[in-house]
């Protein structure tokens, strides 16, 4: 056994990749008290008894010769970094042709998936995902993906560290929107860390999409809460095939009244227009509509609330991440009516009030009750 200082070996500076110690290779000679090394062997002696030989290494005439005369120290990296971070977005599906906007509303749940990869020197064990608080967001859940909770780090073969040998795994979260229309959720400002059982820290996500925050009864995530958001609402009401809520068991789940609960079946539910996110597209939704009725985040030409140093109108496209074409198109309809009519107040960095600029006086009232939702029985 080689003992060493380790506190002096603590001030050593080490290579961040691989943890090698700067005074790496170690060099150094043996030797050995040559009466005091002794060696055995057995035989049968000339009485047919078993017995042992017995000589000193110096009886032998025999030296001592190292292998090598090299070692390399090699310090514990323990380290868990992102490779890509979570991007967020709404993939749209009423009226539009799979557009994946950087809006998000006001109460959302959303998914996406990162990927981590550990980066450090040794195996990683007991991995888990701890929650990060974030102004706009909250983490509801996360999952590695197949339950990995082991992950094999780079490696020494044949005296070459090999990065190659690293591995990585996905994270699937959902994330909600908790911050206000008008705020911009950053998720590089932390949303999810990870943690292990071979060290005590936590590593936290530092990368993540920027998302520009809207109403929750911004239901084509125009920036604006107005009659097209009515229709969007009625579009999604008009596809979906109505079928039993049913819990984890498969029991079903019973609303406030005693009946089976009434949820949109998978392939026809349209999230993006549920305005309370109750599964399905109801009457119970207008109330969302008439919450934010003629409210508009957009300030004037290519400028929102929101908009600023974290978030530019340039950088919200993030390089075609992100299709934005109903924000940009209702921005210039905005722009050039607060043009024609010269009133900024119309357009100030404060929501617009029911029945203010444009004359959008009442919102909707009543919906013929038909729990189909509406179709087009909406009464103003």
């Amino acid at each position: 056994n080689l003992n060493f200082d380790n506190d002096y070996l603590e001030t050593i500076a080490y290579n961040d990749v691989t943890g090698e110690l700067e005074l790496s290779p170690v060099s150094f000679q043996m030797s050995v008290a040559e009466e005091e090394v002794i060696f055995s062997r057995d035989f049968t002696d000339s009485s047919g008894q078993h017995n042992r030989a017995i000589h000193s290494l110096a009886e032998l005439n025999g030296d001592v010769a190292l292998n090598s005369d090299r070692v390399s120290l090699i310090k514990e990296i323990v380290r868990m970094e992102e490779e890509s971070g979570l991007t967020l977005g709404t993939q749209r599906t009423i009226g539009v042709k799979g557009e994946f906007t950087n809006l998000v509303r006001e109460g959302a749940t959303l998914e996406a998936t990162t990927e981590w990869r550990n980066t450090g020197n040794t195996t990683v064990d007991g991995l888990q995902v701890e929650a990060i608080e974030n102004e706009n967001a909250r983490l509801v859940e996360a999952q590695f993906s197949e339950g990995k909770q082991s992950l094999e780090s780079g490696r020494f073969v044949g005296g070459e560290w090999v990065a190659e040998a690293a591995e990585s795994t996905q994270i699937t979260a959902k994330v909600e929107v908790t911050g206000q229309a008008g705020n911009v959720l950053d998720l590089s400002e932390g949303i999810l860390g990870v943690s292990t059982e071979t060290s005590e820290e936590v590593f936290e996500n530092e990368e993540g999409s920027k998302n520009l925050i809207t109403y929750q009864g911004d239901l084509n995530y125009d920036g604006r809460v107005s009659f097209k958001d009515l229709a969007y609402l009625n579009a999604g009401a008009a596809r979906q095939e109505l079928e039993d809520k049913v819990d984890e068991e498969g029991n079903s789940v019973l609303n406030e009244f005693g009946t089976v609960e009434q949820v949109a079946s998978e392939a026809s539910y349209a999230s993006d227009v549920d305005a309370n996110y109750d599964g399905k597209v109801s009457i119970a939704d207008l109330s969302v509509l008439e919450k934010d009725w003629g409210k508009s985040l957009h300030t004037g030409e290519e400028s929102f609330l929101g908009s600023g140093e974290s978030l530019t109108w340039e950088s919200m496209d993030g390089d075609g991440t992100w299709d934005n074409s109903s924000f940009k198109r209702e921005n210039a309809v905005a722009a050039e009516q607060m043009a024609e009519v010269g009133e900024a107040s119309c357009f100030a960095p404060e929501p617009v009030e029911e029945g203010a600029c444009g004359g959008l006086s009442d919102g909707p009232t009543e919906v013929q009750e038909d729990d189909g939702l509406l179709g087009s029985e909406v009464v103003y």
